[in-house]
């Protein structure tokens, strides 16, 4: 008896760290991060005839050591000296988005000008907001944008996707602009278009998010049954889809210090709930689920014009999670459920449990103490 024990002891631990490898590395999941590091950037796009006005938002840290303002600039502490910051470096933000933000129209390049920098907020991190005006050699045509700001060249940063809300002589939309799609022309873009963009913005949110994906798996891992999972997943669908669109249409509004500690928490908690038997697992879920959709929210920022542009983009990017969340389902529920067939089912499950909950406590620790 004690050799048996024994032997299922030292299998322990493998299977465990087998079990979840195998999980993480079939779904994809980058196992050294909790996330890839992507920044959002937001533009609102005003134009008729030959004058074409652009805001547009971007993360101040990020912005300046793309520009290369220096470390004092990249690391002031408040608003004022900020705005200080990008006053004194006008000429140098001028030269650079002159180069990587460009309006057409026809195919002839507007002229741009920087005429203003100020600061603002977008989910508690500082944003510079960059004021530009462009002048465009005609009054009638097709407008194009080419965006290139926070390109691999300026090696500031994994990824960087900008939501771009624009009224330019008629023509209204949003556009999603990132690596894989740096320009469009105003008006051209169809609906179906659109869905695909955002949608695809959603998987790879989700599945970029090592946070949202061990949340996943936890609940995997604590379902005994394909019923009780669907039960499960339907309630945290629910719960983030709500706070998601609550979040988009300004109706309610939670800093990141808060929300990334609490989605890393929600890892541990459900995992030690496996770890003690689960009960009442549905209302945690949906509380947990309304947190990780203020983290949802984080990439997907809008100004709060409510359209069927805006519900259209709410709507494609929330499909995308869901999508990405069915692949999780699909791909590890079942490796989970054959693993439980094995003799070695109930170590390397409590394992793998065990193993996601640590990761979630570092994680709410090193947010808890960095926010």
């Amino acid at each position: 008896m004690f050799v048996l024990r024994h032997r299922a002891s030292l299998f322990t631990l493998p299977c465990s760290l087998a079990l979840l490898t195998a999980v993480l590395l079939t779904l994809g999941a980058p196992p050294a991060s909790a996330h890839v590091r992507e920044s959002p950037g937001y533009s609102t796009v005003r134009g008729e005839g030959a004058q074409v006005v652009y805001t547009l938002s971007l993360e101040y840290e990020l912005l300046a050591r793309a520009v290369d303002l220096g470390p004092e600039a990249a690391a002031a502490a408040d608003d004022s000296a900020r705005r200080g910051a990008l006053q004194n470096a006008r000429p140098a933000l001028q030269t650079y988005l002159a180069e990587r933000l460009t309006v057409s129209l026809d195919n002839a390049r507007c002229a741009p000008e920087l005429a203003g920098t100020s600061t603002e907020e977008h989910d508690g991190a500082p944003f510079a907001r960059l004021d530009l005006r462009y002048s465009c050699p005609g009054e009638n045509g097709e407008y194009r944008i080419r965006y290139d700001v926070f390109s691999p060249r300026d090696a500031v940063v994994d990824g960087h996707t900008n939501i771009v809300d624009y009224s330019l002589s008629g023509a209204q939309g949003r556009e999603m602009l990132d690596a894989g799609h740096r320009e469009f022309v105003a008006g051209s873009s169809s609906p179906a278009a659109a869905v695909g963009r955002f949608g695809a913005m959603g998987v790879e949110h989700l599945l970029t998010g090592m946070d949202h994906v061990l949340f996943v798996v936890a609940l995997l891992l604590g379902a005994a049954r394909p019923r009780q999972l669907v039960a499960v997943l339907s309630m945290f669908t629910l719960a983030h889809s709500l706070t998601l669109g609550a979040a988009l249409l300004g109706l309610v509004h939670v800093p990141a210090e808060i929300v990334e500690p609490l989605i890393a928490l929600s890892i541990v908690f459900v995992a030690v709930e496996n770890l003690l038997g689960a009960r009442g697992r549905m209302p945690v879920t949906f509380l947990f689920g309304l947190v990780h959709g203020l983290g949802f929210a984080g990439s997907l920022q809008v100004d709060g014009r409510v359209d069927w542009s805006m519900l259209l983009s709410l709507f494609s990017f929330n499909l995308g999670i869901e999508v990405a969340q069915l692949l999780l389902v699909l791909v590890g529920f079942p490796l989970i459920l054959l693993v439980r067939r094995t003799r070695f089912a109930v170590p390397a499950v409590r394992g793998a449990t065990t193993t996601v909950a640590v990761i979630g406590f570092f994680w709410f620790v090193e947010r808890f103490f960095s926010g």
